[in-house]
C-alpha cells in the first residue's frame, strides 16, 4: 500500500521517499513527541504540544533559524529559488518536469500553509505569511522538514491575551493585528495563504506543463489535510472538516479542484479522508496508486485507507 506525497514514508515507490528527519543543530527547539517546535515568545509556550503533534513529521520554529539547508521564502518562490527546487526533486528522484512541479506544490505549500491553519484552529491566531519573514529547511531530497517564523507577527482575535495594546488595522508593521470575529479571523486565514502561494504557483505554472486546477489542486489537498491533522489535538472528528469547508468557501475560485470528504468507518469509529480534486503524479514514480487518489474507485481508496491507518497504531488518522 503506498502513501501520497503528504507523507514521509520510507520505500514508498508511489512518493519518493523523504529522508528521515535531521537533527536539528543542537539548542535550536525543544523536542516533543512528534514535531519540533521552537518558541520565542511566552503567548505560544501553552500549545506548543499541540502544533507539534498535529504538524508531525514536520516542525515549526520561531525566531531566525541557525544551521544547515534554510532558505528564506522569498528565495523560495522566486524564478531562481523555484528553478532550483525543480531541479533537485527531478535529479533526486528521477522525476519528469510535471512530477517534480507536483511534488514540490504539494510539499512547499504544506510547509507554509499547515502552521498556519494548525495555528488557527487550536489557537484562534493567524500568523503572518509574508516569505521574506519566513524560512524553510529543505532536506537533500527536496522535502521540507521545519518551516521558521522569523518574528511572532500575526492577527488575533479581540478577547486574545495577546491583543492588549494592539489596534484593529494598525498596518503592515504591526506585529499583531485584531479582528472582531472567528469569520474575520479565517478571512485573514484565507488573505495569508493566497499571497504567500499564489506567486509560487504562478513561478510553477511559467516553468512547466501543469495547469492551474493541478497546482492549486495540490494546495487545497494540502490544506484539507492539514484542517484534518488538527483531530490529533482537538480529539473532534468533525471540526477540522467543518473548518476545511468554511475555509476553502472564501478561498474560491483562487483555490480550485478542492478534495472532496470520503467518509467510513473502521474498527467502530469514524473516518474522514479525502479523495484529491486534482492528480499527484505519484503513480508515475511507481506501480501504485495513493490513498487520496482521484483515479481509484471508493471501495479500493479505503481499503488503501484502512490499511493505512492500521500501520499507525492507536489514535491513527485517514490522512
Amino acid at each position: 500500500m503506498k502513501q501520497s506525497v503528504n507523507e514521509r514514508r520510507t520505500g514508498s515507490a508511489a512518493s519518493p521517499a523523504a529522508p528521515s528527519r535531521e537533527v536539528a543543530p543542537e539548542g535550536t527547539a525543544p523536542e516533543f513527541s512528534g514535531g519540533t517546535v521552537q518558541c520565542a515568545e511566552p503567548p505560544f509556550e501553552a500549545s506548543l504540544r499541540d502544533l507539534a503533534e498535529v504538524l508531525e513529521p514536520r516542525g515549526v520554529q520561531f525566531g531566525m533559524p541557525d544551521g544547515p539547508g534554510w532558505a528564506d521564502c522569498a528565495f523560495l518562490t522566486g524564478p531562481a529559488g523555484v528553478a532550483e527546487a525543480l531541479a533537485r526533486v527531478g535529479d533526486t528522484h528521477g522525476a519528469s518536469p510535471e512530477v517534480a512541479a507536483s511534488y514540490l506544490a504539494n510539499w512547499y505549500s504544506a510547509n507554509v500553509a499547515a502552521p498556519a491553519i494548525a495555528c488557527f484552529v487550536l489557537l484562534h491566531r493567524v500568523p503572518a505569511l509574508t516569505p521574506a519573514t519566513m524560512s524553510l529547511r529543505v532536506l537533500d531530497g527536496g522535502w521540507f522538514d521545519q518551516t521558521a517564523f522569523h518574528r511572532p507577527a500575526m492577527t488575533v482575535l479581540a478577547d486574545d491575551p495577546i491583543a492588549g495594546g494592539a489596534t484593529a488595522g494598525d498596518g503592515m508593521n504591526a506585529r499583531i493585528g485584531v479582528v472582531g470575529d472567528v469569520a474575520a479571523l479565517r478571512g485573514r486565514l484565507v488573505e495569508e495563504v493566497l499571497a504567500h502561494l499564489q506567486p509560487f504557483v504562478e513561478e510553477l505554472r511559467g516553468r512547466v506543463r501543469l495547469g492551474l486546477p493541478a497546482l492549486w489542486g495540490a494546495v487545497a489537498a494540502q490544506c484539507a489535510r492539514a484542517f484534518l491533522l488538527t483531530e490529533r489535538a482537538t480529539g473532534d472528528p468533525h471540526l477540522g472538516r467543518v473548518e476545511a469547508d468554511a475555509f476553502f468557501s472564501r478561498a474560491t475560485p483562487t483555490i480550485r479542484a478542492r478534495p472532496r470528504w470520503h467518509e467510513f468507518v473502521h474498527h467502530g469509529r469514524r473516518y474522514t479522508g479525502i479523495r484529491r480534486g486534482s492528480c499527484c503524479l505519484a503513480y508515475r514514480l511507481g506501480d501504485d496508486y495513493c490513498t487520496s487518489c482521484p483515479f481509484t474507485g471508493d471501495q479500493d481508496r479505503e481499503e488503501r485507507l484502512r490499511a493505512w491507518i492500521d500501520t499507525q497504531g492507536n489514535g491513527g488518522l485517514a490522512v
